[in-house]
Formats: structure tokens, C-alpha cells, sequence
């Protein structure tokens, strides 16, 4: 069955009936503010710090409520209704909700009254907007009331989830007469940890309002009508230790056609006195209008500014459309998800990668996001596993599950290459940058660190120690002694000893060049000789030296990983070579892409850690991981196997055919997913999960751009090196690069699928396929 379709120009998903099979999201956001809001309303915004600056209630994902309600009652009958269909639920004339890149809007008809119902986040201020423009289609004047409303946390939600009986002690919410707002806080209740105020206001006169939650619901009720709506008035609640929300009631009278707008600014301030400021900036319908446009215009500009027209409708979308767009999303905000958003802050190893995709599209934030993982790394080159800007390492708010990650530190060499190849800012090594335990050093030295840290925490086969855990996170009781060894962050670090090799090579310092190979050879030796299991790539060594990933195991076998970083790193030799293609190719595929290995684990093993719990199929126990494809992607092109990557490409996608039966697959068919459920699960084997926050959405910019289409960032300049269908006979990509832009046509008038030919910049024939910028 199908729930929505795009527009034909594919910058809106139209969903057409309200109850997806699970909620379907959209992610409204700038650099201090970030709105979750699915197809009905239902989600959470947050100022800064998903965790910290919580400023609206979500509890639960499977019912998808509450949300961000607009609820409207007929004086005269008495009927009444939301906008928004949820919490209602009530059968309407028609209803339609279109997610478009920074905004969404819903539209409902019941009983006369056409409504619509917008939501936007500003450019620059924390700041989300509603606007709602009612409209009488009936024969009769029509005298309406409208209750805007928003249940309130204004401080961390993690000590509210915990704590809630405690938590709501400290809450106070009023209504302002002078701003015609409601004003929500938390007292301070921690010694210089002051949690702001979130407020929402009208451009409306505000008949009556609720701050307390039961008086504007009722007793024993979350769904349905709520009591204020129900008998046609707010009681003017006002909140001092108990649940708050924010609710507004306002009379609208509409004569037969007329039409009325109204604008609601909702929004967090760290100061009572900015709320004010805010108000009067967006609070009116022409002041909503001109930020939306400003919204349109903003992100016209990032999906022209690098380009792709290709043969393929999907392809294109990713690539220019809902890809990039899911990209922008996470690398602002890659701590939070509507199906899990308590931890805070970001993942260092997820940081590092968002940075890597971005370079190409905006190099200031990506670079700003690669200052930020310099300066989280410890003196000895290892790193944190994440931070929070407000309540520093997950180490050190006590993140138990979340620390210790032993491959941490290999991404920041990949980053700052990534950097280097993409400005040819060289100067950038010299920058002088402190570690997060004191001491300073230059940006080369951070990398030289990290890699010479790898490099010597190692196991009795030579191999890097996986702690708890490496890309893997469910491997978490593999190395949890202290003697556990991973074969792939053998790989991932000789990937960057010779990306290092080369950047020394290429800047003339010819003695970390010679450290870097010598490394590689001597951690690549240890790769083949301990790591091989005679037909593919073991994953790791646990502590008491068993192997994962083995023939010798029942499950959890061929590890997706090891064969493709085996690739990416050139690591596996020639003989060995057919053999784990086979395994990718035959072994693990499947209509969605290749599983993480196979079979799936079945019961705990305390030698393994949680993957061998969760259910089968699902997670890292042997979902097809949408990240670890991307991998597959870029190590496919490396081998020029045009065919097989852009195969994996397409069953990637979300509108993939194998995908379009949306009560099996579930998830939203516009942005990338982090798994497809594997075949180990009997009854749920297709079916996505985790969407929006997911390390696939800058490997698969990056494997579509540079590895796909071929235009790759290298230090001297630009290479055209394209791996393609041989069905595409013509494509396009538009390519910012080191201040030019490169409009790079590709014509394959004979079915290749790579080899440059002959290349022309400006009409002129080039001697090679790297462009050297002048």
C-alpha cells in the first residue's frame, strides 16, 4: 500500500492519508534550533542540546503523540477537530501533509471549514513558527474557536523521563499579557545550570489559555478531545510545580468564503528578555511569509550549488534533493532522533564522517564540525567518544554504553585529508589546536597521534585492541578485558596510515612518509596472516582469542565490513580477492543490499556482547546496515565494478522497488534509513529502521559524487574518474571546487562504464584526468 508520492519536481513528499505505518518525519532546523515534526505534528524541538535545552514533550514513538495540535471547535454545533488529524483521529473530508525542505504544512477539510497549517524554523534565531490560514467553504457564517498547543519540558529530559515526580516540581508557566505569550521555565534547581524558557505567542487576542496540563486535557486523558476543547474554553490555568503545556484559545469568525491567518512564534531563549525580541520580529502572517521564502530561496541555492542530472530519477533526488538535505540535517544535529534523542550532544566518530561528506557542499560548516573533533582529542591521540557543548564528554556524563569505542581516532585522519584535498589549505597543518586534556599542538600532529596511538595499542596478533567496541558498536563484550583485537580497525588504520603516507609525500616530508608505509606494511601483514579464514576476513579476536566471524562459527559469519575495508584499505591480495567478492556478491545479498553477515545471531554470548541479543535481522545483528553498504559502494568503485555498485546504490535507495510495499517497509521513502531489517527475521525481513540519523547519508553524497560520478577531491586538483552504468550515455554534475565551479558533462556515447578518454576544460584538451586548478 502506498501513503504519499512525491511532487513532481521532487522537492515535497506528499503524504495523503495521516496513519503511515510509522510516523514519518521531517527536520526543520539552523545552527541553534531543531524541530522533529512527522506527518501529524507529533515530535519534539529542542534549543542547542537535544538533552539539555529540551523545550516540547514527545513520549512515544508508536502512537506518535503529542505534538504541535491545532484543535478547532464549532461554537454553534459543538463539533470539534484537529488539523493535524492526531490526537483526534477523527475521520475528515480530506487531509494531505507535504514535508518540503524546511517546512511543512498540513491541510484539512471537515464540515465547511478548509484549514492549513504550517510549520517552519527560522534561518538564524531559535525560533519555530506556525501559521494557520482558516477558510469558510461552507453556506453559513461560521464562528470558530482554535486552542494551539504544545506540552512543555523547558529543561533535560533525561532527568524528566527518570524523574518525572521530581522534574515537574521545579516547573512554572504564565501567561504574559504584555506579549500575548505564554512564558514556560524550570526554577533552577543545579548550581549554575540554568535551563531557559520556551514560550508561544499570537498576533491574535487570546481569549482565555492553559499552562496546566491536566486542566487543559482532563483527567485520564492523552488522546481524543480535550476537556477545554470540549467545552469551548481554557480555564486560564497557571502552572507552578506541575505538568505544563502551553494552550491558547482563539475566537475566529469567518463569513461565507473568508479566509483568516494567524501566526503563532513558539521558541527557546537562554533570557526572558530575548523572547520579546522574537516575537516582534516573526510575529505577523507577511513576517512568517518573508522567513519562508527566505527558507525556499536558502535551500534552492544548496541544491543547485553542487549538481547532479543523470539518467536515474532517484539517484538525482539523493543526490541533489533529500540526500543532501538529510546530510545538512544530521551534520547540524547527529545526537538526536525522533526515536531517540536523550544522550545529547554528538558521536565523535558520526562528526567526523558528516564533516567528510560536507566538504564538497559547505566546507565552513564541515570545517567547523572538524575543529570540534581536533580539539576532543586526548594528548595521546586517542579521542572521546562523543561531547555535548554544554555538559562535555559522554565519558564524562557517565554515558556507560557509549564510551570506549576503540576506532575513534582513525576518522580524524580521513577528515583532515578530506580538508586538505578539498581547499589545498596546507597552511591548515601549521594551526595550532589544544587537546580536550591539555596541551596544544599543530593539526598534523593531532593526526600523527591518532595514528601512532592505533598503532600501538595492539593485541598479541599485532592487531588494534577493540576495547568496547569498534565500528560495531553491539560488539561490545569482544575486547571488554582489555585483550579482544579487530581485524577491520586493522584495515580503517592502515586506510590511514597511506592516506597520511600520501599527504607527507605530496608536502615533501619524506621521513613521516617512510613512518606511515611502514606502519601500513607491518599492520597490513598482521591483517592477512591473522585475520584471513581461508575464504574471507575474520571481524575480531574476543578476549579469550576465539574468533568472530569465522566458518568455525554457527552464526555471524563473513563479516560485510572486513571484506570491503579489506578493499578500501588495499589490504587483500590479488589471490584472495575473488574469493570475498563471491562472498559479497552471492553470500550476503539481498533485494535490499548486502547483510552484515549471515546468519543472524540466535541467542546471547557473553563472548560477543549485544549483537548476539537483539532479534534476529535487526541492528548489527545482520541487518542489511545501510552504512557498511555505502562502504561496499565506494570499495566497488575502487574496483571499477560499475554494475555492482550502482545495483547496491539503488536498492539503497528508499523508493527502491523492493521498498514500495510502504506497510512492509514502514519508514519514510524520502531519506535514507540506517538498516533494512536482514532475512534472519522470519516475519520482518524488508522492513527499515532508524531513519534521518545515520552515518549512510554522507557515505552515500560521498560514494555518489566522488566514487559514482567520479569527480574526486585529490591533492593536486580534481579528478574526473567516473564508474558508471553502461546505460547512462550522457550525465552532469555542477562541482564547487577551491573557488571555481566545474560544470563537468560526461558522454559515454558507447556503453562504457569507466576509463577517461579524453578530457576538456574550457574547449582545450587536457593531458590527463586531473584538473590542476589555477
Amino acid at each position: 500500500m502506498q501513503y504519499g508520492h512525491f511532487s513532481e519536481d521532487r522537492m515535497e513528499y506528499i503524504i495523503t492519508r495521516p496513519d503511515t505505518p510509522k510516523p514519518w518525519f521531517n527536520y526543520l532546523f539552523n545552527n541553534s534550533y531543531h524541530a522533529l515534526i512527522s506527518q501529524t505534528g507529533g515530535g519534539f524541538s529542542y534549543y542547542k542540546d537535544p538533552k539539555f535545552y529540551r523545550f516540547s514533550r514527545y513520549d512515544h514513538l508508536s502512537t506518535d503523540r503529542p505534538g504541535r495540535y491545532c484543535f478547532i471547535r464549532d461554537t454553534k454545533t459543538k463539533d470539534a477537530w484537529s488539523i493535524n488529524w492526531q490526537p483526534v483521529r477523527k475521520k475528515l473530508q480530506s487531509w494531505q501533509c507535504r514535508h518540503g525542505l524546511g517546512y511543512t504544512t498540513i491541510n484539512a477539510k471537515n464540515k465547511g471549514i478548509s484549514s492549513e497549517l504550517s510549520y517552519i524554523v527560522t534561518l538564524k534565531d531559535p525560533a519555530e513558527l506556525w501559521k494557520v490560514k482558516l477558510t469558510n467553504n461552507s453556506k453559513t457564517k461560521r464562528r470558530l474557536k482554535l486552542f494551539p498547543m504544545l506540552e512543555l519540558i523547558c529543561g533535560d529530559v533525561a532527568l524528566e523521563i527518570h524523574y518525572k515526580n521530581i522534574l515537574m516540581l521545579y516547573n512554572q508557566a504564565n501567561f504574559n499579557k504584555k506579549l500575548k505569550a505564554i512564558v514556560a521555565f524550570k526554577h533552577t534547581f543545579i548550581a549554575g545550570k540554568d535551563f531557559g524558557f520556551g514560550f508561544m505567542a499570537t498576533d491574535q487576542e487570546i481569549e482565555n489559555f492553559d499552562t496546566v496540563r491536566d486542566a487543559f486535557w482532563g483527567p485520564y486523558n492523552d488522546c481524543g478531545i480535550p476537556l477545554a476543547v470540549s467545552n469551548g474554553k481554557c480555564s486560564n490555568s497557571e502552572c507552578r510545580g506541575e505538568e505544563m503545556l502551553s494552550a491558547l484559545e482563539i475566537d475566529v469568525e469567518l463569513e461565507v468564503g473568508e479566509s483568516k491567518e494567524i501566526v503563532l512564534v513558539t521558541g527557546y531563549a537562554e533570557k526572558q528578555a530575548d523572547i520579546e525580541k522574537l516575537i516582534d520580529k516573526y510575529g505577523s502572517v507577511k513576517k512568517f511569509d518573508a522567513e519562508l521564502g527566505k527558507i525556499k530561496k536558502h535551500w534552492k541555492a544548496e541544491v543547485e550549488r553542487l549538481y547532479v542530472k543523470t539518467p536515474d530519477d532517484d539517484f538525482n533526488t539523493m543526490v541533489n534533493i533529500w540526500g543532501k538535505y538529510q546530510l545538512f540535517a544530521i551534520t547540524h544535529w547527529r545526537g538526536t532522533s525522533h526515536y531517540h534523542g536523550v544522550e545529547g550532544g554528538l558521536g565523535y566518530r558520526d562528526t567526523a564522517q558528516d564533516a567528510e561528506g560536507l566538504f564538497s557542499q559547505d566546507a565552513k560548516l564541515a570545517k567547523e564540525k572538524l575543529e570540534k573533533i581536533l580539539y576532543y582529542q586526548y594528548n595521546c591521540g586517542h579521542a572521546v567518544s562523543g561531547f555535548s557543548d554544554i555538559e562535555g564528554t559522554w565519558e564524562k556524563m557517565g554515558q556507560a554504553g557509549l564510551v570506549m569505542k576503540a576506532d575513534v581516532a582513525v576518522w580524524l585522519p580521513y577528515a583532515v585529508v578530506s580538508y586538505l584535498k578539498e581547499t589545498g589549505d596546507f597552511d591548515y597543518l601549521d594551526k595550532v589546536v589544544p587537546f580536550h586534556d591539555g596541551g596544544e599542538a599543530t593539526v598534523y600532529e593531532h593526526v600523527l597521534r591518532a595514528i601512532r596511538y592505533l598503532f600501538s595499542a595492539v593485541g598479541k596478533h599485532g592487531l588494534p585492541l577493540i576495547g568496547k567496541a569498534d565500528w560495531n558498536d553491539a560488539y561490545d563484550a569482544v575486547g571488554i578485558k582489555g585483550k579482544g583485537e579487530s581485524i577491520w580497525l586493522g584495515m580503517a588504520l592502515c586506510r590511514a596510515c597511506k592516506q597520511v603516507a600520501e599527504l607527507a609525500d605530496y608536502i615533501g616530508d619524506s621521513h613521516i612518509a617512510d613512518e606511515m608505509m611502514k606502519m601500513y606494511e607491518k599492520m597490513r601483514k598482521a591483517v592477512n596472516k591473522a585475520g584471513w579464514d581461508g575464504d574471507w576476513y575474520l571481524a575480531a579476536f574476543n578476549d579469550e582469542g576465539l574468533k568472530i566471524g569465522s566458518k568455525q562459527n554457527k552464526e555471524g559469519k563473513v563479516p560485510l565490513n572486513s571484506q570491503t575495508w579489506a578493499i578500501l584499505s588495499d589490504v587483500v591480495t590479488k589471490e584472495r580477492l575473488p574469493k570475498i567478492l563471491r562472498k559479497i556478491d552471492k553470500y550476503l545479498d539481498t533485494d535490499f543490499g548486502p547483510a552484515l553477515f549471515l546468519p543472524s545471531y540466535t541467542s546471547y554470548n557473553p563472548g560477543i556482547g549485544r549483537v548476539t541479543a537483539f532479534a534476529e535481522g535487526t541492528k548489527e545483528n545482520a541487518a542489511v546496515f545501510s552504512h557498511a553498504c555505502a562502504f561496499k559502494i565506494v570499495s566497488d568503485c575502487t574496483l571499477k565494478r560499475a554494475k555492482e555498485a550502482f545495483d547496491t546504490y539503488k536498492k539503497l535507495c528508499p523508493m527502491n522497488k523492493a521498498k514500495h510495499d510502504h506497510e512492509k517497509y514502514k519508514v519514510e521513502p524520502y531519506v535514507w534509513s540506517e538498516y533494512v531489517v536482514g532475512p534472519g527475521s522470519k516475519h520482518r525481513f524488508g522492513e527499515g529502521a532508524f531513519t534521518w540519523n545515520t552515518g549512510t547519508s554522507p557515505w552515500m553524497f560521498t560514494a555518489a559524487t566522488e566514487w559514482i560520478l567520479g569527480v574526486r577531491r585529490e591533492f593536486k586538483g580534481l579528478l574526473i574518474d567516473p564508474c558508471i552504468p553502461s546505460k547512462w550515455k550522457e550525465c552532469f554534475i555542477r562541482r564547487p571546487f577551491r573557488g571555481a565551479v566545474y560544470e563537468v558533462t560526461i558522454k559515454n556515447p558507447k556503453g562504457s562504464t569507466h576509463g577517461v578518454k579524453i578530457v576538456l576544460v574550457d574547449g582545450k584538451v587536457q593531458t590527463s584526468n586531473l584538473i590542476i586548478p589555477h
